[in-house]
């Protein structure tokens, strides 16, 4: 055995054992440290880490069992084997320490070669254990890397394959999520017997497996609801004049009331529905989603949209100038019981390009730790581009 061996801990009051054990230890190679009792051992124990412990079982004071009860509250145990010391055919007490979590025992007298057979089969025992508790602990990552890949394909496949592309529009996408899952998603889906085109960008708070199955929730409500083939009840009442203005359909660019469009009820539907599943069915999971959802008319450019908190979209001329901002219509979806969400209008006309994004975008980082922020988004997006 090599001067290498490791470092022991010896746990006896009786000087002469010490000094018999001592000698002994060093010459298999071990560097020794003595302690005359039980709460001397805890103290070297909190600063000092061990290949074995020797544990006399007639300790005064802090007796072994208490010491083993310890050592096995703070973890030092299975990963710092304990031999217990015991005198010649005194065997009592020693089931209670193996039930403690102790090794095995020695007894006296110290005989050199059955103190290193001894120790060399706590040693090995102690290796095999790890290596058992290793592997487990590695089948298990494997099986959760194994279930985060499944679930990222089954959170990719809520993302739809193809966007639409009606005639003279071009629509697409980028995803990127930080983690294997994420909470952001999109969507785009034909309306109204094809003649309106919705689109959904969202972001589910947190992120993680957690905002992953709440963002499958969330897309899968919001485009039920979006296809259902009626208006809510309540659809006729936005055009109240004893509604508040936020609950009315307005034109982003005259600022006029304006009657609802085809595509309207879609987009109620989605937003409200969404908005009274979530906090009537899961408001204690503390959990919700910004989204804008749009409603385009291929035809004449109109857009109808509503943003429950989202990142505004941006409408960008031909030339890179910055022609609207489409900001926030009502809260976060699934933030607040009967929460209303208003609908407005915006245009787009030939070369325009209506740029949306979450906060992944301004929030990501550099390696000084700055974040890229709007004002990068916006000087990105003053470069004229001709293709989305």
């Amino acid at each position: 055995m090599t001067s290498q061996a490791g470092n022991v801990l010896l746990v006896d009051n009786n000087q002469a054992n010490r000094a018999l054990l001592i000698p002994q230890l060093e010459q298999l190679g071990y560097t020794v440290v003595p302690a005359d009792d039980g709460r001397q051992a805890l103290d070297i124990l909190a600063t000092q880490r061990f290949h074995l412990i020797l544990l006399s079982i007639g300790l005064w004071g802090m007796n072994s069992y208490k010491i083993l009860e310890q050592l096995r509250a703070t973890g030092t145990l299975p990963a710092t084997p304990v031999l217990m010391l015991t005198p010649t055919d005194n065997t009592m007490g020693i089931d209670r320490c193996i039930e403690l979590g102790a090794a095995d025992y020695l007894t006296e007298p110290f005989i050199p070669a059955v103190l290193r057979a001894r120790i060399t089969a706590c040693l090995a025992q102690q290796q095999l254990q790890a290596q058992q508790q290793n592997d487990a602990e590695r089948e298990l990552l494997l099986k959760i890397e194994r279930d985060v890949q499944i679930a990222r394909q089954i959170q990719l496949g809520f993302l739809p394959n193809q966007l639409p592309q009606p005639v003279g529009w071009e629509i697409t996408a980028s995803f990127h999520p930080a983690r294997e899952v994420a909470g952001d998603f999109y969507d785009a889906f034909m309306l109204t017997q094809n003649r309106r085109v919705g689109f959904v960008i969202a972001d589910v708070c947190d992120k993680g497996v957690g905002a992953a199955l709440f963002m499958s929730l969330s897309r899968s409500l919001i485009r039920a609801f979006a296809q259902q083939h009626y208006s809510i009840s309540d659809w006729t009442s936005l055009l109240a004049d004893d509604k508040p203005a936020r609950t009315r359909s307005r034109s982003r660019a005259t600022g006029r009331q304006a009657m609802p469009t085809i595509g309207a009820a879609a987009l109620k539907n989605a937003m409200t529905l969404t908005n009274n599943y979530i906090t009537t069915n899961h408001l204690e999971m503390n959990m919700f989603v910004t989204l804008f959802f749009g409603v385009l008319d291929p035809l004449t450019g109109t857009l109808i949209y509503a943003n429950g908190g989202h990142c505004p979209p941006v409408i960008v001329g031909p030339e890179g100038e910055i022609k609207a901002k489409l900001t926030t219509t009502g809260p976060a979806v699934g933030l607040f019981p009967g929460a209303e969400f208003g609908i407005e209008q915006a245009q787009l006309e030939p070369g325009d390009i209506l740029f949306c994004y979450t906060d992944g975008v301004t929030d990501a980082r550099n390696p000084e730790r700055e974040f890229f922020g709007e004002p990068r988004v916006e000087q990105l997006l003053a470069q004229p581009a001709s293709s989305a």
